[in-house]
């Protein structure tokens, strides 16, 4: 299924607007935090940092064996680049605070928060699932980034970018089996439309990052979510581009990495001074 959204041009893999490696992307002098860093589209995303030049990249996640791999690779790929892991479950606060004060404490203020980790129940109807296991999703999805904000806040620059991982899905109609999940994911970019109003200050982006074969994706039967699989690089490089100045415009936006970055910029004052890709029900009378 091809969802090209606003723009004619849809990508299923990276390209040379992109580009980690260019220098209009650098994100030298820059600390980056990533949850959910250690697998996945967390450690691509972490794999294009160390691309563009960070200074330092921080991960997070639940499993250490995970998290101590990923940072080797970084270390032995991107010696330039230092890179740091703190084991910690976004769904609890005390986990994050503790985190947080010490990540400061190593490298300082925080410049760029991504916050990918999130969590998808049983692929079943909401009648047929175990309560606990679907409400797990809220509290990792909902509950979890809230405490990730919120604990980032006092370690933030002034000028900080936070990148929300989210999922095509919230754009799409009802698919059974994925309640859950579409409803924790609404939410959570709802409350990142928060975070946007609330602290202007902040670039805050919503971004889809594709579909890839990630443990998440294996919980689900293959077909069922209408989307084809991507190329991994594809968010992780998306998400550096998201953060340089070029991606301003998106300030309090939500897109897809499929779309066209080339193409997006030439509509630029367009969707800065419309709802055009403001997340949300609008126009309701």
């Amino acid at each position: 299924m091809n969802f090209s959204g606003p723009v004619k041009t849809y990508h299923t893999d990276t390209y040379p607007a992109i580009d980690p490696t260019s220098p209009r992307l650098s994100t030298k002098g820059k600390n980056i935090v990533i949850s959910g860093g250690g697998s996945g589209i967390g450690r691509e995303i972490a794999r294009s940092f160390a691309k563009s030049g960070a200074s330092t990249i921080s991960i997070l996640g639940r499993r250490e064996k995970t998290l101590l791999e990923t940072k080797t690779q970084l270390e032995k790929d991107y010696p330039d680049t230092k890179a740091y892991m703190y084991v910690a479950d976004i769904a609890k606060r005390d986990q994050l605070d503790t985190a947080f004060q010490v990540i400061h404490s190593v490298v300082g203020a925080i410049h760029v928060l991504i916050a990918n980790a999130g969590y998808m129940a049983a692929f079943q109807s909401f009648s047929e699932t175990d309560p606990e296991e679907w409400w797990n999703c809220f509290e990792v999805n909902v509950k979890g980034n809230f405490n990730f904000v919120t604990a980032f806040l006092p370690f933030a620059a002034k000028d900080a970018t936070i990148i929300n991982i989210s999922s095509g899905q919230v754009n799409l109609a009802v698919t059974p089996g994925f309640s859950a999940y579409h409803a924790s994911k609404l939410a959570a970019v709802n409350f990142f439309q928060y975070v946007h109003y609330e602290h202007p200050d902040f670039t805050v982006i919503s971004i889809h990052p594709g579909a890839h074969k990630t443990e998440m994706d294996a919980k689900v039967p293959l077909g069922t979510s209408g989307f084809d699989y991507d190329e991994v690089s594809l968010p992780g490089d998306s998400v550096v581009w998201a953060v340089s100045s070029e991606a301003k415009f998106l300030n309090g936006k939500f897109f897809w990495a499929h779309w066209d970055v080339d193409e997006l910029k030439a509509m630029s004052r367009e969707i800065e001074d419309t709802n055009k890709l403001t997340f949300g029900l609008l126009g309701a009378q």
